[in-house]
């Protein structure tokens, strides 16, 4: 046997030239892995040669393919799952991604899933189209994930009336606005932005002065005495707070402030609108008008979550009438004048006079003057500029298991389009919620608000009392506006005008501060019984100071005015409630709540003026300096107290059938005690026809409820002074001051009478709605229909004349609303990438009278119907405008050419009584319906797109079968008397007016009628509208798309346009506008609407 050679040391393996093989095959294996995960073509690496060192291959494949390091992968775990709907069906296709990361997967044909995510990647975002998309914690693996139905999200919760409840379970008509689809830069207040937003709630911007309220309704508004909607914030009633104190003078009348000023937009959470008496009468007294419920953002588990928000709106008028420049201004007034002096001599085409018999007509400027006039003076420009809002808003939430907190601020400010007027804010919040106990939670709401008003001087007349937008339109553009010393020229013609430049001189500032606290305890007494207490403190100071400078036409006439307002509002509310939930088995289910509620509101009020001073230089604050003949001093003291008892019960059986009622005693001071309480009872019911086995087998309906209720609503807003039987001062007949030398004495007198059986204004509705959900709820909708009647209305009843007592509270009338409401959602695409919704919005109602009073009957025109709407126009029929050589009616022998024809169309018996056929005689039998000014219909319809990072939402809003009485038109019209007598400048629509020298124009002539001025359906229109209120364009950038920076969660960067174009027949400003809805209403006399154009910043830290 031949033995083994000596042993020597053994080479490792490692060491071999095998292992070198080994390490440059890995290297080359590695970089060929690199190249397909680039997705890129793999380049050629030539290469060759012996034992070769590593790094030698590294620089050839640097040089010729620049990869240059290789870097390991970070750990990873692969996720199994399956995702299945509610009813436990697979969801195939549906997206799985990983948070902050950019992998993706898809679910199989069964549900299942399979992801690879890096270790630290703790949640999926699972998305599908139709479901609604959530995010999933990892906390096992496999995970099973149930995707809810979006449409509606029935599940949601909705609050209600001292709760909550799902969707799917509500019987009333509720209306729910999600507030992340409002934009809020252009808006002061949260209502501003609620117009077309839910069916049956119309929102009307009745003034654009900075901070001013809109006017706010839900189904009509058939009641004299109402309260308005009762807005419910964080389950405290709110009222208006310290309502702007009067300026004592006959300017300001323009400004009301929100009751939702005092809370920042960005702070709200959700809202619901309760539109039916079953819905609302747990709130009693005060819903009679509806309730709008508003709860506010609260902190949530985790760590703290910091936003900020800025934005900037900039604003111009949204429409203003062109009045004449200089040159066109001294043609018309020559042409006018020139009218009026053929109508006055007779001459053709007014009569028959030779006009070589009588003096010639020598026009007011000479041809010279009108060819050398240019622009001359805008006094439109000179008192408006470019407006702007805007918003600063910070906060910060989070929360633990024991304790969560929201707390945020808003700064405000507003410049307004009219110069000199403007509006600050400053407000914050903090909204705490502790649990003591694991059966012990308490909380507690502190917002506190201040703001600095700067009001433009809104008139009501149209001589020295008239406001700045009116005296600029009227002012003549011959006259300057200001004169080398300094001071402002008055209107030579009429000295009664005040020159409208000098408005800006005028002081009128508001001060208001506002603090509402309120805390709640909740202790859990057993399981499935709760008790709460709530206590909230409302307290609010407003003073206003105003003075008019000699420089003012108004003030130069009492040689200065000022005046000094105080109003303060304070209200306290303390509520007991106890709920009980239990589910009695699989099939039984009940719930109630019962309490205890006492509120008291007390306001007082100071005003104090004077006039006659020596220097403007004191403005308001040193009244004293003032020696008036007559300085004025006054003060009011006000208390109301409401002590209530309500309940609640629920039942559902199987989560099909579902009763619900309510009832609620309400107690008021402003009744005789025999009369304070009244009850309010409600019952509905609800049946979800989808969850019957025999609609199992329709699988195009997801979900269909059928609903019904009845319930009553209270009102007892009469005021309570209306048992208050003297009054200092003067009413309308009487006067118990008098002026001894010059000191005046006041004396009291009586104003009221009691009247003992004063009781509660009382609506009873009845409401029918269908909710419906097709195609796995990717259209949902909602139908209503409801009738509502309203008894023993709350008015002041007049007495005659010879009495010292003018009026009587009493309940005098019934009236009605009927209406009907869509809604419908749907879901046009939604994919990975691209989502498109629409939501559209329809309402109709009308408000007419089912009895009236018979004094006021007795007042009334025969024409009148005692069923009439309750807000109807009449008027004079019209037949078009006479033209030279047509015979006059018979009814109007005296009526000139170019003047408005009317028709004849009734007169009146020996009796008084109509007889239906013309009589030859214009009187006040020919009177007609001219219309409605309320909203036959309103209408909301938006659309909101998302591609990826990118959203554009479109809301439009608008209102048909209307009409408005356009008396700005008609007043132009008035030539002879405002541009021929008064020098006033006019519209630039009179330029096509009837004359001698232009018989086809097609409005009237200007000249005076000899049968007066009447209402005619010559200046009546259609105020049907369609206005783009929002077209908003956003893009968000998020973490995961700039994983290496961790400043921030999200930013957001918008533009925003608001009111960007109306489509109307109205002739007018603003069709939406209350101006016109009665006669003689002028939108001159009011702030313009504003467009607006908002930048917007919202970042997440």
């Amino acid at each position: 046997m031949k033995l083994l050679p000596k042993s020597k040391p053994k080479k490792c393996w490692l060491n071999s030239k095998s292992w070198k093989v080994m390490k440059f095959s890995a290297i080359l294996f590695l970089i060929f892995t690199l190249q397909i995960s680039a997705g890129v073509a793999t380049p050629t690496v030539d290469f060759s040669g012996k034992k070769v060192p590593v790094k030698k291959v590294l620089l050839a494949v640097k040089k010729q393919t620049d990869y240059v390091t290789v870097k390991l992968s970070a750990i990873q775990k692969q996720l199994k799952g399956t995702v299945v709907d509610e009813k436990g069906e697979p969801v195939p296709g549906a997206n799985i991604k990983g948070k902050g990361t950019s992998i993706i997967s898809r679910t199989d044909a069964d549900g299942s899933f399979n992801i690879t995510l890096p270790d630290n990647v703790n949640t999926l975002i699972i998305s599908y189209v139709g479901m609604e998309t959530q995010e999933v914690f990892i906390d096992k693996n496999p995970i099973k994930v149930i995707l809810k139905s979006e449409g509606q999200k029935l599940d949601d919760v909705v609050v209600i009336g001292y709760g909550t409840t799902k969707r799917k379970d509500i019987t009333g008509a509720i209306s729910t606005i999600k507030t992340t689809e409002i934009p809020k830069g252009a808006n002061t207040s949260i209502d501003q932005a609620l117009g077309g937003r839910a069916a049956g709630l119309v929102v009307t911007q009745t003034s654009g002065q900075p901070g001013a309220a809109p006017s706010v309704q839900i189904r009509g508004n058939a009641s004299f005495a109402s309260y308005g909607v009762l807005y419910v914030v964080d389950g405290v009633p709110i009222d208006g707070g310290a309502s702007e104190p009067k300026s004592g003078t006959p300017f300001g009348a323009d400004v009301t402030r929100s009751p939702l000023n005092f809370i920042n937009p960005n702070d709200v959470e959700s809202i619901e609108v309760l539109k039916d008496a079953s819905a609302a009468a747990i709130y009693g007294a005060r819903a009679g008008a509806g309730v709008i419920l508003i709860t506010t953002k609260r902190g949530k588990k985790g760590d703290a979550k910091v936003s900020y928000s800025f934005s900037n709106a900039y604003q111009q008028p949204a429409k203003f009438y062109d009045i004449l420049n200089k040159h066109d201004y001294m043609v018309e007034r020559n042409r006018i004048t020139r009218e009026k002096y053929l109508l006055t001599q007779k001459i053709a085409p007014y009569g028959t006079t030779d006009p070589l018999s009588v003096a010639a007509f020598i026009p007011k400027f000479s041809q010279t003057d009108i060819d050398n006039a240019g622009e001359g003076t805008n006094a439109i420009d000179a008192v408006t500029q470019s407006g702007f809002i805007r918003q600063h808003d910070l906060s910060i939430s989070g929360g633990t298991d024991k304790t969560k907190y929201f707390i945020s601020g808003n700064f405000l400010d507003q410049e307004g389009i009219i110069k000199t007027s403007s509006y600050k804010r400053y407000s914050g919040r903090i909204n705490l919620d502790q649990m003591i106990t694991d059966k012990l939670k308490v909380g507690v709401n502190v917002v506190e608000t201040k703001s600095f008003s700067d009001n433009a001087s809104i008139g009501t007349g149209q001589n020295e009392t008239a406001g700045i937008i009116l005296s600029a339109f009227y002012h003549p553009p011959t006259v300057d506006l200001i004169a080398p010393d300094g001071s402002y020229p008055l209107n030579p013609d009429y000295k009664n005008s005040p020159n409208p430049l000098s408005f800006l001189e005028n002081t009128d500032e508001t001060t208001l501060n506002r603090l509402l606290t309120s805390g709640y305890a909740e202790w859990e007494i057993i399981k499935d019984l709760k008790a709460k207490a709530n206590f909230s403190y409302d307290q609010s100071d407003s003073k206003r100071g105003v003075y008019f400078p000699k420089s003012f036409l108004y003030g130069a006439r009492n040689n200065g005015v000022a005046n000094v307002g105080e109003f303060h509002s304070d209200t306290s509310l303390l509520e007991y409630t106890l709920a009980y939930k239990k589910d009695l088995n699989e099939n039984h289910h009940i719930n109630g709540i019962a309490g205890y509620s006492y509120q008291v509101r007390t306001t007082a009020g100071f005003l104090a003026g004077n006039t006659n001073f020596l220097t403007d230089t004191f403005l308001f604050n040193s009244l004293e300096v003032g020696e008036g003949v007559k300085p004025t001093v006054s003060s009011s003291k006000d208390k109301q107290v409401w002590a209530s008892y309500f309940g609640r019960l629920g039942y559902d059986y199987k989560g099909k059938y579902i009763l619900q009622g309510s009832i609620r005693r309400d107690g008021s001071s402003n009744f005789a005690e025999n009369k304070k309480y009244g009850w309010f009872p409600s019952v509905s019911a609800g049946w979800k026809i989808s969850s019957e086995e025999f609609m199992q087998k329709v699988p195009l309906i997801s979900f269909l409820k059928l609903r019904a209720s009845y319930g009553t609503t209270g009102n007892s807003n009469i005021g309570s002074n209306a048992f208050a039987f003297y009054t200092a001062g003067k009413t309308s007949i009487y006067d118990a001051n008098y002026v001894y030398g010059n000191t005046q004495s006041t004396g009291v007198f009586q104003s009221q009478i009691a009247n003992p059986e004063l009781s509660w204004e009382t609506a009873a509705e009845i409401n029918l709605g269908l909710d419906f959900g097709l195609f796995n709820d990717r259209i949902t909708g909602t139908v209503e229909v409801y009738n509502k009647t309203i008894s023993d209305l709350l008015r002041e009843k007049f007495l005659p004349s010879y009495s010292v007592v003018e009026k009587v509270a009493s309940n005098v009338g019934k009236t009605q609303s009927r209406g009907f409401e869509f809604t419908l959602k749907t879901v046009n695409i939604k994919s990975n990438d691209f989502n498109w919704i629409t939501d559209f919005n329809i309402a109709h109602y009308k408000d007419t009278w089912k009895e009236r009073d018979p004094e006021v009957i007795k007042t009334l025109g025969k024409h009148i119907g005692l069923t009439d709407p309750i807000r109807a126009i009449y008027g004079y029929q019209t037949d078009g405008i006479l033209q030279i050589g047509e015979a006059a009616p018979v009814a109007m022998p005296n009526l000139q050419p170019g003047m408005v024809k009317v028709k004849d169309v009734n007169g009146y018996d020996a009796n008084g009584n109509l007889t239906g056929q013309p009589d030859g005689k214009l009187s006040s039998a020919d009177n007609v319906y001219l219309g409605n000014t309320d909203p036959g219909y309103s209408y909301g319809i938006g659309n909101t797109f998302k591609y990826k990072k990118l959203d554009l939402s479109i809301f439009m809003y608008g209102m048909f079968d209307r009409v408005k009485y356009n008396n700005d038109k008609a007043l132009a019209y008035d030539l002879s008397s405002t541009m021929g007598s008064f020098g006033w400048n006019a519209l630039d629509i009179v330029k096509d007016r009837w004359a001698s020298d232009n018989p086809t124009g097609k409005n009237p002539s200007g000249l005076i009628n000899p049968y007066g001025s009447y209402t005619s359906s010559f200046f009546r229109e259609k105020a049907d509208f369609l206005k783009c209120r929002n077209i908003t364009l956003g893009y968000t950038l998020t973490k995961d798309m700039f994983p290496n920076q961790k400043i921030f969660e999200s930013l957001r960067l918008s533009v925003d346009v608001q009111n960007l174009f109306t489509v109307t027949p109205y002739s007018g400003l603003d069709p939406e506008s209350l101006s016109g809805t009665y006669p003689n209403t002028s939108s001159l006399v009011s702030y313009p609407a504003q467009r607006s154009i908002i930048l917007g910043l919202n970042v997440i830290f």
